[in-house]
């Protein structure tokens, strides 16, 4: 949520920083999240996959309980993973004691549940440094950042949801509304909460909005029916705006960025005040996001853009914006 939005009284420094080196070690200093591009699956059990001589079926169901801790997103029983998994409570109490172990889980000791643990989240680090989708969107965000003048936001969806992954500060206002990367904004009353959702399989749709939708704001978007249509608009515009609904004063204005045709990578963002980012956005605002979540589309083998702007819909959109 933008629980950790953050504000900050600063003096206006507008200096230049659009040399990559120095842009790269301003967002290296912000990111130190793990990136995923895509929706957590769980890996198909044992008797779903093709034999291999050299396989070990202690590692599969390891893997297995992983998976299945990672994408309930909450902590579980033994009983509960035992039915979920289709495995004996005693195999699987083995294989939770192990993981625990190695600090791969953890258990609350309140509850006796099992959720993942700090090994995971160093292990996905590492994972994320070899994925380049923040490496090449560091520039982007300090252009972003320095051409409109608000705080630069890059996140990537996981599960559905959004997740923070690195961002450039506002370096121009006497106050700096910042967001902290690890940040996981509402998918039902955000921005980037709702582009991500829309951009996700629709199944993702009926998962999420399933759940209950609580307000964070009196502007907070809460009907389900009413979000499903919004998602449908999102779709068709290309970029999202949220009016107050984390906090009041506050707008955010996010653009999907896309990969091998039109699978959602991430999205790019800015954040502002209300004076700053008025609902709707305006026209520069948006072109200019879309612009720089083109080019690392077309860099990430996406041409979904180009295909949105042959459009006449899409004219239309941008010329009803102000």
């Amino acid at each position: 949520m933008y629980g950790q939005l953050a504000m900050q009284c600063q003096q206006p420094a507008p200096r230049e920083s659009g040399h990559p080196d120095l842009a790269g070690r301003e967002m290296r200093q912000n990111a130190r999240l793990p990136v995923q591009t895509h929706a957590y699956t769980r890996t198909p059990p044992s008797s779903m996959v093709e034999k291999n001589a050299n396989s070990v079926e202690a590692v599969k169901v390891a893997v297995r309980v992983l998976d299945e801790l990672a994408l309930q997103q909450r902590a579980m029983g033994v009983t509960e993973l035992a039915d979920a998994l289709g495995e004996t409570k005693p195999r699987v109490h083995r294989h939770l004691s192990t993981l625990k172990e190695m600090g791969l889980i953890e258990q609350d000791q309140s509850t006796d549940r099992y959720h993942l643990g700090w090994r995971v989240f160093q292990l996905g680090e590492a994972a994320g440094n070899q994925f380049d989708l923040r490496a090449r969107a560091e520039p982007y965000l300090i252009r972003i950042r320095d051409e409109l003048k608000e705080t630069a936001v890059l996140a990537v969806p996981i599960n559905g949801m959004p997740m923070v992954i690195a961002t450039a500060d506002n370096i121009y206002a006497r106050i700096c509304i910042s967001v902290k990367p690890g940040n996981r904004p509402l998918p039902h009353c955000s921005a980037l909460g709702r582009l991500t959702l829309a951009f996700s399989p629709r199944a993702m749709w009926d998962t999420q909005l399933s759940m209950p939708l609580l307000a964070e704001t009196e502007t907070s978007l809460i009907d389900p029916v009413k979000i499903r249509e919004r998602l449908e608009v999102i779709r068709n515009q290309y970029f999202e705006v949220s009016n107050g609904e984390m906090m009041l004063g506050v707008n955010t204005l996010a653009v999907p960025i896309f990969r091998d045709g039109e699978q959602l990578a991430g999205a790019l963002s800015i954040v502002g005040s209300i004076q700053n980012i008025p609902e709707p956005p305006r026209r520069a605002q948006v072109e200019f996001l879309q612009h720089c979540a083109a080019a690392l589309s077309a860099q990430l083998n996406s041409n979904a853009y180009a295909d949105w702007h042959a459009r006449q819909s899409a004219n239309e959109i941008l010329g009803r914006l102000p």
